[in-house]
């Protein structure tokens, strides 16, 4: 397909895998690339680095920081207030937290970061009909979601939802509140977000006009990114570079290039794929983009109790 005239909006795009995504879409042939960083010195300062990479000056900068729900809705207006539509959303911002972290509002932080800011976005977009008819949404997605990694065991919302009176609906604010009974662990609440991305993305597709494309696309396992920041000082200076060196080899972890990779390949996904969550094979963190078929991503009441609890909680649904 000829992007020469398409625009794409890439978040956290001032390094790691939304860094190099930005710098692949140019060399895909795309005619103007927004880059929406959490400040507009690290949009500016990414936009040098990929004029310089690419040869190209076609980047606009946006300052959004995704965790703040304010900050979305004053980024979504910006757009709005420009030229144009947008024709591609790769909404790859996000990341980690070490302890339990509440935003100003009320929003559990590694929620906020990894769905909600981007929920705000993408509805403000649709509602202004500023994404093309065509529009693809690509959101991050971790293979965390699985619940089967060391680390991250998934959520027992049974259990919630019985300790809030049995509301299902009351469940999954206090998830996302961070409120649930039971220890903070950063690694599952990481697993938990992603797991929410998935169910989202469903319900979102129910939703999009026909035309449209959403999907949740893991990057793979990559120990160049941002979101290794939240690990203990002692892991970031012993384990993370050894993971650096043996990770390739035994291959649990790829490239920055190889995960930016995906996110620009399902930019081109057809209608089919709409709704669905894409990942490594099943026990991997690399390898062939595929479709997951885990029984609790297709689980239509959760994804709808997902949905409307991101809608109450960032007061935007969608338009109509």
């Amino acid at each position: 397909m000829n992007h020469n005239s398409h625009t794409a909006l890439v978040t956290g795009a001032n390094s790691g895998l939304g860094f190099e995504a930005a710098a692949q879409l140019v060399e895909a042939g795309y005619g103007r690339v927004i880059l929406a960083c959490r400040t507009a010195e690290k949009a500016s300062e990414a936009r040098t680095r990929l004029v310089e990479r690419t040869g190209k000056d076609i980047f606009d900068v946006l300052a959004i920081d995704v965790a703040e729900l304010k900050s979305s809705a004053r980024a979504a207006q910006e757009l709005v207030d420009q030229p144009g539509k947008i024709d591609l959303l790769v909404l790859n911002a996000g990341g980690s937290a070490s302890t339990l972290t509440v935003t100003t509002e009320g929003i559990e932080l590694i929620m906020a970061m990894n769905l909600f800011g981007h929920h705000l976005l993408t509805m403000k977009l649709i509602e202004a009909g500023k994404l093309s008819s065509q529009v693809h949404i690509v959101i991050a997605g971790s293979e965390g979601a699985r619940g089967n990694l060391p680390r991250m065991a998934g959520i027992d919302y049974e259990a919630i939802q019985s300790a809030v009176g049995g509301d299902l609906d009351a469940a999954m604010d206090a998830v996302a509140r961070g409120e649930q009974p039971v220890p903070f662990n950063a690694n599952r609440a990481y697993g938990n977000a992603k797991l929410w991305v998935t169910w989202w993305v469903a319900a979102l597709a129910r939703n999009l006009p026909k035309g449209m494309v959403v999907v949740a696309v893991s990057p793979g396992a990559s120990p160049g990114t941002n979101v290794n920041r939240a690990m203990p000082a002692i892991m970031r200076w012993t384990v993370l570079p050894l993971i650096k060196v043996i990770g390739p080899w035994l291959k649990l972890t790829g490239s920055v290039a190889e995960g930016a990779r995906r996110y620009v390949d399902a930019s081109e996904f057809g209608a089919e794929a709409s709704g669905k969550f894409y990942a490594s094979p099943p026990g991997a963190m690399v390898g062939t983009l595929e479709v997951q078929q885990d029984e609790h991503f297709y689980d239509r009441s959760m994804q709808d109790a997902v949905w409307r609890s991101v809608v109450r909680l960032s007061g935007v649904g969608f338009p109509g």
